[in-house]
C-alpha cells in the first residue's frame, strides 16, 4: 500500500482506501477486529448437545466456514461436515467410539463452507461434563485452504 505525505508532510492514505474504509460502520470494523484477534489465539470449535446438534462455536469456527452464529446454531453438523450425515454422533451420552477412533486415527473429513468450497480437515470430539450437565466440544484443524 503506498501511503502519500501531504502538504502538511503527515502521511494520508490513498483516496479509494480511505473512501472504502469510511463506508465501514464502526460496528462492522469492531466485529471485524474481534473476529481477527480471536482467530488469531483460539482453534476453531464447535459446542454440541447430547443430540450432536451445534450449540455455539467460535469465532475462528465462524471466519473460517463463513458463516453467522445465528446460521449454525441448532443445526447439524452435517452442514459443515457432509460425511456426518448418517453418522450418530453421540451415543447413550458418550462419543460414539467408532468415530472417535477414525478421530484419533486422523481420518480426513471434508468441510464445507457457506459458498461450496470444500477442503479437508480433521476432527477431535471431546466429552465434557461440569455439575452433572455434559456437552461435547469439537475441534477442527484445517488442513488445505
Amino acid at each position: 500500500m503506498n501511503l502519500l505525505r501531504n502538504d502538511n508532510s503527515t502521511i494520508a492514505l490513498p483516496k479509494s482506501l480511505k473512501s472504502a474504509r469510511q463506508a465501514w460502520t464502526d460496528a462492522q470494523r469492531q466485529e471485524w477486529l474481534e473476529g481477527y484477534l480471536a482467530a488469531r489465539h483460539e482453534p476453531p470449535t464447535l459446542s454440541l448437545g447430547e443430540r450432536g446438534l451445534i450449540k455455539d462455536c467460535s469465532k475462528s469456527l465462524l471466519m473460517l466456514f463463513g458463516f453467522r452464529r445465528s446460521d449454525l446454531v441448532w443445526q447439524p453438523v452435517s452442514k459443515l461436515f457432509p460425511q456426518l450425515a448418517e453418522v450418530e454422533l453421540i451415543e447413550a451420552g458418550q462419543v460414539n467410539p467408532f468415530l472417535n477412533y477414525l478421530c484419533r486415527c486422523g481420518q480426513l473429513y471434508q468441510s464445507q463452507n457457506r459458498h461450496g468450497d470444500t477442503f479437508s480437515s480433521n476432527l477431535s470430539i471431546v466429552r465434557l461434563e461440569y455439575e452433572g450437565r455434559r456437552s461435547f466440544r469439537m475441534i477442527v484443524r484445517p488442513l488445505v485452504l
